[in-house]
Order: C-alpha cells, then structure tokens, then sequence
C-alpha cells in the first residue's frame, strides 16, 4: 500500500489575490511594451515584415507553453500519474490562456487574411503566375495554403485545444466542490481519445503555422521537434511558478523537494528528446544532401546565422543536458531555477532561430524568389531591440491571461491520489 499524507493544517490553497495581481502586472507591462514595439515596427520601413517575424516568433513562445501544458494535463490523467497532481491545477490555469493566445495570435493572422504577403511566402500573389520560377514546386500546394483556408484551420486549432483544456479544468475543479471521485475516472477514460485528438491537432498546426513559412522545404519530424521544446519549456515554467507561489506564502508544505527533484527529471529527459529530434532531422537531411531539405541548414550553418547555431547547440542542449545529470543540481532549487530559466531563454532562441531567417527575401528581376534563396552569407541575423520587446510584451499579456485564469483551490483537493502525491519520494 502507497503511503499517503493529508494536506497540512496551516497549509494556504486558495489561489486569492495572487490571480488579481498578476493579471494588472502582466496586462500593464503586456501592453505598453507592444505599443512599443508597435512604434518601433512602424518605422522600419521593411512593410512590417521584420516586425510580423519577430512577432510569430515571441507568439510560438507562448503558444508552445500553452500546449505543453495541455498535453501535461492529459498524460497525468491517462498514466494516473500521481506525482504531479500538486502541478496539475498550474498546468490547467496555464491552458486558460488559450483564448488569450488565439486571440493574439489574430495580429499576423489578419494582414494574411487581408492579402499582405510579408510574412508567408506562400500568400505572394505572383506564384499563381505559371512563368514564376518556383511555379511547378507550389501550384499543387497553393490550395491548401489559401489564406481563408488558413484562417479557418487556424480557428479550427484552437477551438479543439480550447476545448479540450477546459472540459478538463472544469472537471477538475467540480471535484474540488462535489468530491466526486468518478471524476478521476472519467477524465482518464477521455484523455486516451484526447491525447490522439492533441498529436494529430498539434502536428498539423505546427507545420501550418511555423513550417510553410518555408514551403519548398519540408520536414516528417519538425512538428515533433516544436513539441519537445514545448514540453521542456512547460517544465521549466512549472518548475519557477511553482517557486514564485510558494514565495507568496502557497503550498509550502504541499511542493517539495520530491516534486521538484521530478521536475528536473523531466527537464532533463526533454532536453535529451529535443536533440534526438532536432539531429534527427539534421542527419538525415545533410546526409541525403538534397537540396529542397539541406537549404534549411545551409542558410543557418553558413552565413551571419552560424554563430546563433552554435549557440543553440550549446546552450540548449550542452551545457542544460550535462548540468542537469547529477541528482543535487534538481534538488538545490536556486540551481533548477536558473537551469529552467536558462532553458526558457534557449528555447526562444530556438524558435528565433526556426522563424526569423525566413525574414530575408530575395528577388530576381521582378521576380519575388521568397526565403532562404541566394548567397548564404548574405543572410543576417538582423536583431533588433523590437524582438526583445515582442517578446516581453506577449509574455505579459500572456502572464495577464493565466491569472486570470487562476481562481479557487491551487491544488485539486478532493482529487483520490493527492495523498499519495503529497506522500512522494523519490529514490
């Protein structure tokens, strides 16, 4: 028989004020640093395209740790996973920024749908010209990747994700009211149907949305590689929310040691998945050496990009993978706080590197030839202060819509493992 615990009589649960204050904190900040970046993106004189790139890519970030978490969610339900149900309910306030995020996301689907061609390459009204150079490689694709089609699978995305994140938040949190543990039940029952729902969802928004901004290169795994460094970045931002409301005087005694010496585990475990799939698709790509697959590695080995490769390399994956192999480094949580906000940081440098070289477009003649085309050392990083403000802005808004989200109970009290859970150790 499993040892259990009871949750500790002094023990603070309600979520509070803490909700409240983050969303004024984070809509305030969210806020004044997009007009910024809006100011700044006005005067560019690019046609918005540096701004819409950097844009997509700050808005994956967020994106990506609303999908970790949805998938956090799930996976507990249908492993009757019992370690993590103090995480649980973090995870399902973070999936209440879902609609927030969709409706973020309208900022660059717009112009698409209104006919500006600055940031998908397949939206250039001259590739329906059967003269155009790159005609034969996208007149078959050009149905698919209609711009009305486009919104319409965008709205189809995220009506399933938004969906099924709140069935199960609203499960969860009914059980804190009636204490009914057939809820646990029948969450795990629909999770197995779910999880099937969530890959085939997620793989077919990942390549709509990030792949085609390239679309003479393809790729089986990139999708994959996109859900590996969400989960990875799910864990590290469960790993500094869990610190930060412990801060606040929350579930001091309920998250310990144990939890987050598992935290790291998992941090670990993803770091070691996201570079079996980023190699995997490198390998066997360069090795095949065909030129409409290594085009996505020879604009970003050579050229401006190089040093930003090496940098991933190292930063996501090295210096993370060989800190995190010893037990002390996810036990002693100022060490697994920097190492997840170390993570977050390469992980948005990660999808910097995935969007922005696309920013580039050459032209031959009157001729718009698209992304990745011409001389490789051509090709420069071009970071502007406006991708860091981007970003911090869309993680305010973001940050804004999960406390809003956060109401009630912080843990599932009434769900049948918790006892178990608060009992964890780890050997």
């Amino acid at each position: 028989m499993s040892a259990t615990k009871k949750l500790h009589p002094d023990e603070k649960i309600k979520a509070d004020k803490v909700g409240g204050t983050l969303f004024k904190a984070g809509l305030g900040a969210g806020a004044v640093l997009l007009g910024v970046s809006i100011a700044m993106g006005a005067g560019k004189g690019d046609h918005w395209r540096h701004f819409l790139h950097a844009y997509l890519t700050a808005w994956s970030f967020v994106f990506s740790i609303c999908l970790g978490s949805l998938f956090f969610v799930i996976i507990h339900h249908l492993a009757k996973a019992k370690w993590g149900i103090v995480l649980r309910r973090q995870a399902e306030f973070i999936t209440g920024a879902l609609p927030a995020v969709a409706l973020l996301g309208l900022v660059f689907l717009v112009p698409v749908l209104f006919g500006n061609e600055n940031l998908y390459y397949w939206s250039v009204k001259q590739l329906h010209d059967k003269q155009h150079p790159f005609f034969h490689h996208m007149h078959h694709k050009l149905g698919w990747l209609d711009p009305v089609f486009f919104a319409g699978r965008y709205a189809f995305y995220f009506g399933v994700f938004i969906y099924m994140s709140t069935w199960f938040r609203k499960q969860s949190q009914a059980q804190d009211t009636d204490g009914d543990a057939g809820r646990s039940e029948k969450m795990r029952y629909w999770s197995g149907f779910a999880v099937l729902i969530y890959s085939l969802t997620t793989v077919f928004a990942v390549t709509d949305l990030f792949m085609t901004l390239q679309p003479l290169w393809f790729s089986t795994i990139y999708a994959v590689n996109y859900f590996s460094g969400a989960m990875l970045a799910t864990y590290c931002t469960l790993a500094l929310l869990s610190m930060a409301i412990q801060r606040s005087g929350r579930l001091k005694h309920s998250i310990t040691v144990e939890h987050y010496h598992d935290i790291g585990k998992y941090m670990f475990g993803w770091t070691f998945f996201w570079i079996y799939t980023a190699f995997s698709q490198f390998m066997l790509q360069w090795y095949g050496n065909m030129p409409e697959e290594t085009v996505f590695y020879s604009y970003r080995m050579f050229g401006g990009w190089q040093i930003v490769s090496i940098l991933v390399l190292v930063g996501h994956w090295a210096f993370p993978y060989v800190s995190l192999v010893t037990r002390w480094s996810k036990r002693i949580l100022p060490i697994l706080a920097f190492l997840a906000a170390w993570q977050l940081v390469f992980h948005y440098i990660d999808l910097y590197w995935n969007v922005m070289p696309n920013q580039t477009w050459e032209t031959a003649g009157h001729w718009i030839r698209g992304p990745l085309q011409g001389d490789p050392e051509l090709h420069k990083v071009n970071f502007h202060f406006m991708d860091v403000t981007l970003l911090l802005g869309l993680i305010g808004l973001w940050l804004a819509a999960v406390g809003k989200s956060m109401k009630g109970n912080l843990v599932p009290v009434n769900d049948p493992k918790l006892g178990e859970c608060l009992a964890f150790e780890n050997y």
